[in-house]
């Protein structure tokens, strides 16, 4: 078997993390040095258990260890398959406690998992695509090179990955804060259920994006995919609200107040007005009571804010008659009333037009 020059700081690095000379030498040689590194991020090769021994230590069922799995996001496993590590018992042990100490069900432990395994899955790969272990690989003849990519994804999980779990626990304490805060204001206002909540709903597209991204290179493309979803979450959070999420083209957000709402919805139309890859976007807002559930929100005021999106204008934002009235209210923005249009499966809905106030008077009569 050749032997391949392994650079002395990867060396170093791998021996740190449990591998023995023979089997990074090994790898090398196979030319799977690479997966070899990535597996570093969940301890040495030599301790692994299977789910059996996992539920067995841990004292859980196997049916919810496999449970706990699919609704993290992960591959399915055969019940001997030696694929877990201590990481994957350490998380075994957390999910007993919490269902232990009667905190949570285990019902609820699970659609907790789902939520965080798909924004985790979300944020990784967001993370591998932007990180320097294999970012510009065409750029770099020799990176390409299983021992180089091994370098390069080694050097950066070590300086990276001890970071991450600090900057992870902040960003979720801080939001912990903030939707805890929303329930007790939501409580203080009455509500008898915080998974229900009056709230603005707002939805947003790009107008002719499928037409605009066939004309556009991946990296144009990149760039305005990119800009749309940092300019969205810019104005909507400096609005008090909170995109929902991103589904393509298209963003969705909730707000407290409608007049919020219409000011988001109309500084985002405004600065896509100036834009000259974005052709225009369009609005569409709804108000009144929504359930909220594992993160996102239901019910027919989300159905309607999402249908009047569909058939506003270019460049307009349509929105229900109430928001439109508590934006006349407002002294802001003017509402113009539409004819009743019927929307799909949910019946006639009063529109209106929201425009803000023109600073020069002379303007409304354009």
């Amino acid at each position: 078997m050749e032997e391949r020059v392994v650079p002395q700081r990867l060396l170093e690095l791998m021996r740190e993390r449990g591998f023995h000379d023979d089997e990074i030498y090994a790898a090398a040689a196979d030319g799977s040095l690479h997966f070899l590194a990535i597996d570093q991020l969940l301890g040495s090769s030599k301790l692994r258990y299977t789910a059996v021994e996992i539920a067995d230590k841990v004292d859980l069922e196997l049916s919810i260890v496999r449970r706990l799995w699919r609704a993290l996001g992960f591959r399915d496993f055969r019940d001997d398959e030696a694929i877990f590590t201590e990481v994957d018992l350490d998380a075994a042990y957390s999910l007993k406690a919490i269902i232990s100490e009667g905190n949570i069900s285990t019902s609820s432990a699970l659609q907790l998992a789902r939520v965080m395994g798909s924004s985790m899955a979300r944020f990784a790969e967001a993370e591998i695509v932007a990180s320097s272990a294999f970012k510009d690989i065409s750029d770099d003849e020799v990176s390409s090179d299983p021992i180089a990519l091994a370098d390069r994804f080694t050097r950066y999980s070590s300086s990276t990955v001890p970071t991450i779990p600090q900057l992870l626990v902040y960003t979720w304490l801080r939001h912990l804060h903030a939707a805890s805060t929303r329930a007790l204001i939501a409580i203080d206002s009455g509500a008898k259920d915080v998974g229900l909540r009056t709230l603005a709903v707002g939805f947003l597209d790009l107008v002719g994006f499928t037409v605009i991204s066939q004309q556009l290179s991946i990296d144009e493309l990149s760039h305005v995919v990119g800009k749309f979803e940092e300019v969205s979450s810019e104005v909507v959070s400096r609005h008090n609200g909170r995109v929902v999420k991103m589904i393509g083209d298209e963003v969705m957000f909730v707000v407290e107040s409608p007049v919020e709402a219409c000011s988001i919805a109309l500084e985002l139309a405004e600065y896509y007005s100036r834009d000259s890859q974005i052709s225009n976007v369009r609005g569409g807002l709804s108000y009144g009571e929504v359930l909220v559930q594992d993160g996102d929100y239901y019910g027919s005021v989300v159905n309607t804010a999402s249908r009047i999106v569909n058939i506003a204008a270019p460049g307009t934002t349509l929105a229900t008659r109430i928001v439109g009235d508590m934006a006349l209210e407002s002294g802001l923005f003017t509402a113009k009333a539409l004819k009743p249009r019927e929307l799909k499966d949910i019946g006639v809905v009063d529109l209106s037009v929201i425009r803000r106030v023109p600073l020069n008077p002379s303007d409304s009569q354009k």
